[in-house]
């Protein structure tokens, strides 16, 4: 039978943007989580919809290879709504634009997004090094693509999916991508130990960017790891790339803005 595909975990740091003083890496509270019980993000736990209590799910621990990539996932968000970008396209230069829409953009120009002060300052940059305990699902491989067409054709089915390809786990179809995380952490091995660490996936925002979707019991830092988190400046240059190639505002201060 066709297996999942996988690789191991990287010998080099990885980043991860995440809110609060606390340690970037330890798993996000369960009082930020939805009605559905997930958090809302691609490969999180959704057997809260079965009933299954809190302490038999499991949670993510989103990071990236590349610190730009850590930052291009977070403030995507704040790009314009495609609402907003069509409105733009049909109204003349003098009408005026829905208030509810211009509150979420560059006041002094409404095409680009607004990556709020506030936002930012909530947010510490961390980087640790994975120790090699186990490996990650290599989700976008041919062979890992193959294996969840047939263990989880019942769950696509259900949900409508005409089929199982790469689009179906780089779509807004949540439900199945968190599906195929509940399916890979569910692994275990002969000692009933078990087998992948996480997820290793491409953004769907740039291919270039590699993540990895860490199962929070299973996270191991090599001895020495974590770093100390790093303060999010608005000058940052990594947050200065994302900013250019997404066309976004960083807002330093009430009425001061970098537009890079």
């Amino acid at each position: 039978m066709v297996r999942l595909a996988t690789v191991p975990a990287l010998d080099t740091p990885i980043f991860r943007l995440s809110r609060g003083p606390a340690d970037p890496f330890s798993p996000p509270d369960w009082s930020f989580a939805l009605e559905d019980g997930t958090f809302g993000n691609r490969f999180d736990d959704p057997s809260g919809l079965d009933g299954r209590p809190p302490e038999e799910r499991f949670r993510i621990i989103y990071c990236a290879t590349q610190r730009t990539a850590a930052f291009g996932e977070c403030v995507a968000r704040f790009r314009p709504s495609l609402t907003l970008l069509a409105q733009l396209g049909l109204i003349d230069d003098e009408e005026p634009l829905d208030a509810a829409l211009a509150g979420t953009v560059d006041p002094d120009n409404v095409e680009r997004g607004l990556i709020p002060a506030d936002w930012r300052l909530r947010r510490r940059m961390g980087k640790t090094l994975l120790y090699p305990w186990l490996p990650f699902v290599d989700i976008a491989d041919a062979q890992s693509i193959n294996y969840l067409r047939v263990v989880l054709a019942p769950l696509a089915h259900d949900l409508g999916l005409s089929d199982i390809d790469l689009s179906s786990l780089t779509s807004q179809q949540r439900r199945f991508t968190q599906g195929c995380a509940r399916h890979i952490y569910d692994q275990s091995d002969a000692q009933n130990e078990p087998r992948y660490a996480g997820i290793r996936y491409l953004s769907r925002l740039n291919p270039e960017w590699e993540c990895w979707a860490i199962f929070s019991d299973h996270l191991m830092h090599a001895p020495g790891w974590p770093s100390f988190p790093e303060s999010i400046h608005a000058d940052v240059p990594d947050l200065l790339t994302v900013a250019s190639l997404f066309g976004l505002t960083i807002e330093v201060l009430s009425g001061a803005y970098l537009r890079p």
